[in-house]
């Protein structure tokens, strides 16, 4: 045993770099061990928070799935749209207002299901794992199999329980269900710097030569106004300008500004991805005098 310790440190070893560390440990200030102390928690805070963002269901499905996962099959009639999919041969429906809502509530019951049975497979591989050492050791027939022990067993390591998915999801529905009570819900992660546009209010990063009219697509008018606005003017940043707070669902409405050539356009809808469409429509009919085909909410 002297060996290898002499080994290990000559070595530079594991060993030898724990050792030092506690020995330098042992060598600070009370106050010293407190600073340290409050930085590894501060690191920790900083690195669940990159883990435990909220993820609707679909996202957490198709993160648990992976790129095999299959597609969800529509269905619309009248004013309910029903969305289908089938996941480990297991076909789940739901039915709502829109395809999102539908797709959301589909994926919710097969993450339910998936969650439920790898959690059970986790535990039934834990409790064969504390009886099967007991029985073949202690040669007692298994009698550890009604202890306490096996109620408290850990689960092991290569069962990949979703715990982290799950929490990104409840996460997602508990600040989604604050939002439908009328309560504005700041974003976890910093904010990004703001980009600071040029005299002209044109990104740093777009292209020198400005396109006009004369290059719009042949189909300009049936493309989306967001992914027309992005040809035209390409790394254009919108800017959340909040809503009007009210109590009432039915009534909200949120407010989005973009600023292209150095003119502003605002677009107000029901929700911030149908006020960010309203704000490029805006914008693309001042500057490219482009009528769009259909502006229907979606």
């Amino acid at each position: 045993m002297p060996v290898d310790d002499t080994g290990d440190e000559s070595e530079g070893g594991i060993g030898a770099k724990m050792r030092k560390i506690f020995a330098n440990r042992k060598n600070l200030s009370p106050a010293d061990r407190k600073r340290l102390e409050k930085e590894r928690k501060a690191r920790q805070l900083r690195r669940l928070r990159k883990l435990l963002t909220p993820k609707n269901a679909v996202v957490a499905l198709h993160e648990l799935q992976g790129p095999g996962m299959s597609e969800f099959t529509i269905n619309t009639n009248g004013q309910e749209t029903t969305a289908e999919i089938v996941v480990n041969n297991v076909r789940y429906e739901a039915t709502a207002p829109n395809k999102h809502l539908a797709k959301a509530r589909a994926s919710e019951k097969a993450l339910r299901d998936l969650v439920i049975a790898q959690m059970a497979k986790a535990r039934q591989n834990a409790e064969t794992k504390a009886t099967t050492p007991s029985a073949t050791n202690n040669g007692n027939n298994g009698s550890a199999a009604g202890s306490d022990d096996v109620e408290m067993a850990e689960l092991p390591e290569t069962d990949e329980v979703p715990m982290l998915h799950l929490a990104s999801y409840a996460l997602y529905k508990l600040f989604n269900e604050w939002q439908n009570e009328g309560f504005e819900i700041p974003a976890i992660k910093p904010a990004k710097a703001p980009v600071k546009l040029t005299e002209g209010g044109v990104h740093p990063l777009a292209p020198k030569v400005a396109k006009t009219k004369a290059d719009l697509p042949s189909d300009a008018a049936a493309r989306h106004p967001t992914a027309l606005l992005a040809l035209m003017r390409p790394q254009i940043p919108y800017e959340d300008l909040g809503s009007n707070n009210t109590n009432d669902p039915a009534k909200r409405e949120f407010s989005v500004g973009v600023t292209v050539d150095g003119q502003r356009f605002i677009g107000k809808a029901r929700s911030k991805k149908l006020a960010r469409k309203e704000a490029a429509v805006a914008a693309c009919r001042q500057l490219f005098d482009v009528q769009f085909a259909e502006v229907a909410t979606e």
